[in-house]
């Protein structure tokens, strides 16, 4: 990402890098990308405790696209390739953790009868 943009500077500009500006570059970038890759964990999580189920993650797929969309516009710096490239992943990580969703659902269900 820091090759991308130092690409973006022109002969006109002349680029200033400092310690604390390339850290807090890396920090406000790298940590919120992170929480948001633990997705398929805390999804499996909340499906293990009943908490969500895959058919109400299907059904408000519409409203996390929204969401994710914004979300990874807000952790990106302000350039539209940047977004697109975050948000990719998160899209394909939301599929994913529903598919993950449906299994621990359908082993929770067994484990359920098992029990009665």
């Amino acid at each position: 990402m820091f090759a991308f943009l130092n690409t973006l500077a022109t002969d006109q500009l002349i680029t200033m890098y400092t310690a604390e500006k390339y850290f807090k570059f890396l920090l406000n970038l790298t940590l919120p990308i992170g929480f948001l890759f633990e997705m398929p964990i805390v999804i499996m999580l909340l499906t293990r405790l009943g908490i969500l189920n895959p058919f109400l993650l299907a059904k408000s797929r519409k409203v996390a696209y929204v969401i994710l969309t914004i979300v990874a516009t807000l952790v990106t710096p302000p350039d539209f390739i940047s977004a697109i490239i975050v948000m990719g992943p998160l899209i394909l990580l939301f599929e994913m953790s529903i598919s993950i969703s449906k299994i621990v659902y359908k082993k929770r269900l067994v484990l359920l009868k098992e029990a009665s």
